[in-house]
């Protein structure tokens, strides 16, 4: 059991791109979700606005390696990146997963 490992799910969609511009509007961000949360019930805290790295930015390396770190510290071992594919073989949201591979001291060991 010593083996088992914590992987995080990485939605890196926190930075505009154009397919996002054009469906939901200039600048959509997942950061806009978030900040425009609604509490449902009675003690359901939101927003939950965030902490240590405040509303980043995707695109900048700095802040995937700060969470490298952050995660590291925390007992994740890895990230399992989110992208689509479309039928066309069109790519979004694909570029963090490409750099990251080119830069191989973001990953987590």
């Amino acid at each position: 059991m010593n083996n088992i490992r914590t992987i995080a799910l990485y939605l890196p969609q926190f930075h505009p791109i154009p397919k996002n511009d054009g469906w939901w509007g200039k600048g959509f961000t997942e950061w806009t979700n978030v900040a425009k949360a609604k509490p449902l019930f009675p003690g359901h805290y939101q927003p939950r606005i965030p902490a240590d790295l405040g509303f980043y930015d995707l695109r900048i390396s700095e802040t995937r390696k700060a969470q490298a770190d952050l995660a590291k510290q925390y007992g994740i071992s890895a990230f399992c990146y989110w992208h689509y594919w479309f039928g066309n073989g069109q790519q979004i949201i694909e570029r963090q997963l490409k750099e990251v591979r080119q830069n191989s001291p973001l990953i987590c060991h």
